[in-house]
């Protein structure tokens, strides 16, 4: 190390052998790196551990993660990223940001080309069998064009450097090229956690090239379509980069969908609106091609939009990526693009690519063949077995093996030239480690050209040097990227926008049906939680207080409350059903199962699990702010898991959480959404939720008239569970009444826990929903009308009469009419505005198939 490095260096020791991005050989900080690299030695690594952490919490309230398939099927990867942002310097970024668009350039030829005239095949430029082979390349999508000079619309390279420090593209993303909304988020967060050090740096902004997507996207619409309708097409929640869709839907403004959501009617592309359907004109897709469209192309599909590809044929509505474009991601084709490029451009590309060897060809195969052992083996296209085979890991017997194989089919394999890949550094459990890096660069077409995101997403092995893939499914830390400007950034491209005045889009009809259904069931599964929440809080209340006592009355309502619990949740058998007296006896493991296991329908950690998938399904349509809620939500129940030594203080304290996240979650429901389709819906859900909960709660307490302590203290309970009893001890001081309970809680319409408040606001949020135009009342609006004059002509005095067996026979009959009528309701809205398509079969696909999880590049 040299005596000019700062202080904190001397601890850093590059890769031998190895490009470093922050220091050069000597160990002494690069030019472009002398400023943040004597701010972080000044910082210390103590610091950069609580920077870390403070990101680690932002990313944690922004609920960023990414969906690893290998592991269980719900969201909750953390995505990982380093403080340390990937510096690049003005000047390089010049030659890296002209070698990304001249690249995107020569694809979105070629594109043009295999989908046209074919002249690059008739030539021989480009072996018939790499394109015609490959799955990527759909001919059902013979002839699609978008409108304007590029037929490549998006595009992304992963970019490493060799041992000298030269960028070298290893794998060219033209499919849906994924990762551009993570690196807005990793610039969200890493401004926020060194916001000095970032402002003082000149770092180019991202802005500009969102800005630049929305006016592409607009620019890529069918002839004659000035104010075209976009929507971002997602394969669903549980995609690998779900997230990120949700990001560029919000960020964009555009409407997040699903192949369900969206329909063909009279050559036409439409969105399953509520109440209607919608034109769509642009799709952004971020679904893998073949699965677009079941008709044409994989007849398993349940992703795609049957009859998407004729749309697209006939031109009346952009499908971006183009539908095939991801033949142009083979690595065979790799090997041939320096001779395109001579062929299209008179040159090779500047940006080069790994070496890359086609064993379909004699030459190529030959070499691969003779220098296996140094090379990495590819397949030429998705298939099953290893993508990658890396031969100084096989043995001797391994190499004959695979020779073998790749005589017996050379078309299917290309070998490729490892290459090293530089270092940065990476805060670690053992301070600054240099990590091997990969770059990915977006671009998007735009007037003639192409756009390039000034940085992207950059990602360094999560192990150390010793990593041989670096990938998101493998665990990789991601980095913010920052490309330095050489003089003061212009502000372009402004959201502001003057001219006549624009119409906006109808609230009461510009979201999905199935986004819609998410938001209904949002609010129930938040009710729901509610509910059990407060029950579970006063049983556990009742037992401090009796538990091992023998106090009869106090034991008499905590069976009481204990099969209230059951029956309320339906978790049978529970307290109610076989087993029950044991554990009526003992309830302490029952209980803690239904705070934990998400598995058992009913359970509070069943709502909150069913809760947060709803959630995930509308990210696109909630603030940031929401995920602040839902995070602590989750993890007040999972830190449950495992051995405690006091079962009942923790289930005390994690019920006070979640009654704590749930209460902020309906605040944020009441002052930060607009009163839109998606929140009348939300809110009805709610509002039926909360009605059928309380009818519950009451036909499983008061129906049974106990001795008078009994009661006493279970309908206390009651109206601690109901959030009514301040209210109640208020208005009837010390004499309490079974009528006087009912007339609180199901007739006062004052009451915000009311059964006549909640049918009030259901009433109001299913009015405002669209109604065809033949019909005076929907189904569901004509049973809480029903219930809700049932409501007003019931007399609570009749109805708590009791017989000769202590039984309440009336207000038993009266609360079951009122259970049923609103679980009708319940029913008939989902059969009026929600769409359930069955899956789609076909005889034309393979017996016994089954649809797999589309995994976008």
């Amino acid at each position: 190390m040299t005596s000019t490095a700062p202080r904190s260096l001397p601890e850093y020791r590059p890769l031998p052998g190895l490009y470093d991005e922050m220091v050069d050989g000597e160990g002494a900080p690069r030019p472009h790196w002398e400023h943040l690299a004597g701010a972080f030695a000044r910082l210390g690594v103590e610091e950069l551990r609580r920077r870390q952490a403070e990101a680690r919490r932002l990313l944690d309230q922004d609920g960023v993660i990414y969906n690893a398939y290998r592991e269980s099927p719900t969201p909750g990867r953390r995505w990982l990223l380093d403080p340390l942002p990937a510096v690049i310097s003005s000047r390089e970024w010049e030659a890296i940001e002209s070698g990304v668009i001249e690249r995107a350039e020569l694809l979105s030829l070629v594109l043009e080309d295999l989908y046209g005239p074919r002249q690059l095949l008739r030539r021989g430029v480009i072996p018939p069998e790499i394109v015609f082979g490959h799955p990527g390349f759909l001919r059902q999508c013979d002839g699609i064009r978008l409108p304007g000079a590029q037929q490549l619309f998006s595009y992304a390279a992963d970019i490493g450097r060799d041992q000298d420090g030269r960028p070298v593209v290893i794998a060219d993303h033209v499919q849906a090229p994924s990762g551009s909304g993570y690196a807005l988020e990793n610039r969200t967060v890493i401004s926020r956690v060194l916001p000095s050090l970032y402002r003082d740096s000149h770092v180019h902004r991202l802005a500009p090239f969102f800005r630049a997507l929305r006016a592409a996207l607009q620019d890529v619409a069918p002839p004659g379509v000035d104010d075209p309708r976009i929507v971002v097409m997602t394969p669903g929640p549980w995609n690998e980069t779900a997230f990120e869709h949700a990001v560029m839907a919000t960020s964009l403004g555009y409407p997040l969908v699903e192949g369900r959501d969206l329909t063909v009617r009279g050559d036409r592309v439409w969105m399953r609106s509520v109440g209607q359907l919608e034109p769509v004109d642009v799709i952004l897709r971020r679904v893998d091609g073949w699965f677009c469209d079941p008709l044409e192309l994989r007849p398993d599909s349940q992703l795609g939009v049957p009859g998407l590809v004729e749309v697209a044929r006939l031109g009346h509505v952009s499908v971006v990526n183009t539908l095939g474009s991801s033949v142009l991601e083979s690595p065979a084709l790799m090997a041939f693009l320096p001779r395109v490029g001579e062929h299209l451009l008179g040159a090779p590309p500047r940006l080069a690519g790994v070496a890359t060897w086609w064993c379909g060809e004699e030459q190529g195969r030959r070499h691969v063949l003779e220098h296996l052992e140094r090379l990495v083996l590819r397949r030429a296209a998705r298939g099953a077995g290893p993508t990658a085979v890396r031969g100084w890991e096989l043995s001797a017997s391994e190499l004959a093996e695979w020779r073998v194989r790749i005589e017996r089919r050379p078309l299917g394999w290309v070998g490729q030239e490892p290459v090293a890949l530089g270092s940065a550094p990476t805060l670690s459990e053992a301070g600054l480690q240099p990590r091997r890096s990969v770059l990915r660069a977006f671009a998007v077409a735009r007037s003639g050209s192409y756009v390039v995101m000034p940085g992207g997403l950059t990602r360094v092995a999560p192990i150390g040097a010793t990593a041989a893939r670096i990938s998101n499914q493998a665990g990789a830390i991601a980095k913010d990227t920052w490309v330095l400007a050489s003089e003061p950034e212009p502000m372009t491209g402004f959201w502001l926008q003057t001219g006549p005045a624009v119409e906006g889009i109808n609230p009461m009809s510009s979201i999905p049906s199935r986004a819609a259904e998410n938001l209904w069931w949002l609010g129930r599964y938040a009710e729901r939680a509610e509910a059990a929440t407060r029950l579970l809080r006063a049983v556990q209340d009742r037992l401090a207080d009796f538990e091992g006592s023998a106090n009869a009355a106090g034991l008499e309502s905590v069976r009481a409350l204990l099969a209230a619990l059951t029956l309320t949740t339906t978790t049978y058998p529970g307290f109610v059903g076989d087993g029950a007296e044991q554990r009526l006896e003992a309830p302490g493991a029952e209980l803690l199962d239904l705070v934990v296991n998400d598995r058992r329908p009913g359970t509070l950690a069943h709502s909150v699990r069913s809760l947060r998938d709803a959630a995930y399904g509308v990210r696109d349509q909630l603030s940031r702010d929401t995920w602040l809620v839902i995070g602590p939500l989750e993890r007040a129940i999972s830190e449950l898991h495992g051995p405690v030594q006091d079962p009942h203080a923790y289930v005390q304290a994690a019920l006070q959480q979640v009654m704590q996240s749930l209460l902020a979650l309906g605040g944020l429901g009441i002052e930060s959404m607009v009163r839109d389709v998606g929140w009348r819906f939300m809110d009805a859900g709610r509002r039926l939720e909360r009605a059928i909960q309380l009818v519950s709660l009451l036909r499983a307490t008061v129906t049974d008239a106990r001795g008078t302590a009994a009661d006493s203290l279970v309908l206390e309970s009651v109206l601690g569970a109901a959030e009514s009893i301040i209210t109640y001890r208020f208005r009837y001081r010390s004499h309490a009444q079974v009528e006087t309970v009912l007339d609180l809680l199901l007739l006062d319409a004052g009451n915000p826990r009311s059964l006549a408040y909640q049918l009030d606001r259901l009433t109001e949020d299913l009015d405002v929903l669209p109604t065809p135009a033949d019909v005076r009342l929907r189904a569901e609006q004509r049973l809480v009308l029903e219930a809700y004059t049932a409501l007003r002509v019931a007399d609570p005095g009749s109805l708590v009469v009791s017989g000769a067996d202590g039984r309440r026979p009336e207000l038993d009959a009266f609360l079951a009419r009122m259970q049923e009528s609103l679980v009708r309701a319940g029913d008939a809205v989902d059969a009026a505005h929600f769409v359930h398509l069955l899956p789609t079969f076909s005889q034309l696909g393979p017996a016994g198939s089954e649809p797999s999880i589309v995994t976008a590049s």
